[in-house]
């Protein structure tokens, strides 16, 4: 290493240079073979039932206050935006990152064609899969567990 008036440089030749250029390339193909562009069916169905009731979760109040009120038409009106939430949630982009039973995955979410009600539209969940109980939602997770899953 040498010190000039920009700051370090560092030459690296020979041998190493190309050690590292296999170990980048390496870790290249393997974001590649971990990363899946489909996800089943049923972790889609898990992950909408859960952001579901978190969203049902905000609607619910409403529905409260009408009846305590006992004002038919508000209860009514919050019934009809619970339903549209619930079955109005899509998933633009489903990917999973992971291996064997315990994987990550990334979900772009809309709920009536825009931006949900609560949280970030591009969220990330931990699934994990038994023979048993098949696909089972564990956690909401970090991007970092989702673009690093060696990590578990």
């Amino acid at each position: 290493m040498r010190q000039g008036s920009e700051g370090y440089k560092i030459t690296i030749t020979g041998k190493p240079a190309v050690a590292i250029l296999i170990a980048i390339a390496a870790i290249f193909i393997w974001q590649l073979a971990v990363t899946h562009g489909t996800v089943a069916p049923e972790v889609e169905e898990r992950l909408r039932e859960v952001l579901a009731a978190e969203y049902a979760g905000m609607v619910l109040p409403d529905i409260e206050a009408g009846i305590e009120q006992r004002d038919n038409a508000k209860v009514v009106e919050g019934f009809k935006r619970l339903k549209s939430v619930m079955e109005n949630i899509t998933f633009p982009s489903l990917k999973s990152r992971g291996g064997g039973d315990h994987f990550c995955v990334r979900a772009e979410i809309l709920v009536d064609g825009g931006p949900p009600p609560k949280g970030k539209s591009t969220r990330y969940f931990q699934f994990s899969h038994s023979v048993l109980a098949g696909y089972v939602y564990s956690q909401e997770a970090l991007a970092l567990e989702y673009y690093l899953p060696f990590l578990d």
